[in-house]
């Protein structure tokens, strides 16, 4: 069984070159590639561009070039990738990861000189084992950009990125202190894990995103202060309304 490191769609810039990859993994590491045909298909299911992949330490990438995206290429969110590729076994795998084509890329704002502004101590209590607290806060973003598409936002039409510092920072220290209460037992690690936890919670809640709903890809055509959490209003049916002296009856 094949597992792909691909926690996110791919998302291509209108007339910018871009790389990417897919790491396979079974067993816990990952599996060497020997070769590889990548295609990337429009919303029609149109062959955009399809070559040969190459592979760096067993891991197939592919470089889509800014003529392969002209401007004239239309904006979607149904385009699709597929990896063919050929493992050192002879074995033949068909992979297949969704794409957008997009005006922008969104960037996350946080790093970590941010994360020791707000917590000092982080600095003094690294393990030695980690190098840089870089991979949580990379991992933190995907969660972030996938619980956008999860709720039905589009990542690459929000305009002021700066907006998702807060979550995603609290997002990114939940999941340090949930790590490095593995290197403690005497639970303090974990109770700070918990805060950051609720700290992400109540940033997504006041969360407001100014929204390019038209693609054009300009601040003053945007939507301000779209919600990210979806405001449901419930009522009863008039049925079932109660007044102080009992049911409404219809």
């Amino acid at each position: 069984m094949y597992s792909i490191d691909s926690q996110l769609p791919s998302f291509y810039e209108r007339t910018r070159a871009q790389t990417v990859s897919l790491p396979v993994y079974s067993g816990g590491s990952v599996v060497s590639v020997v070769s590889g045909v990548f295609t990337l298909k429009d919303q029609s299911t149109v062959t955009v561009v399809t070559g040969a992949t190459v592979q760096t330490n067993g891991v197939p990438s592919y470089t889509v070039t800014a003529l392969n995206l002209p401007l004239a290429t239309s904006l979607s969110a149904y385009w699709q990738e597929e990896w063919e590729l050929t493992f050192g076994d002879g074995h033949v795998e068909t992979f297949r990861r969704d794409a957008y084509l997009c005006l922008r890329l969104l960037h996350p704002t946080v790093t970590e000189p941010l994360l020791i502004r707000r917590v000092a101590d982080l600095a003094a209590i690294r393990p030695p084992t980690i190098s840089s607290y870089q991979p949580y806060l990379d991992e933190a973003w995907g969660m972030c950009q996938r619980r956008l598409l999860q709720d039905g936002k589009r990542p690459y039409l929000i305009m002021n990125d700066y907006a998702l510092t807060d979550w995603h920072a609290a997002m990114s220290l939940d999941l340090i202190f949930t790590d490095l209460s593995t290197y403690s037992g005497d639970g303090r690690f974990g109770e700070r894990a918990v805060v950051y936890r609720e700290e992400a919670v109540a940033a997504f809640d006041r969360l407001r995103l100014e929204y390019d709903m038209s693609e054009v890809n300009t601040r003053a055509s945007s939507a301000p202060s779209v919600a990210a959490r979806p405001l449901i209003y419930t009522n009863y049916a008039p049925s079932m309304a109660y007044r102080p002296f009992g049911p409404r009856r219809i």
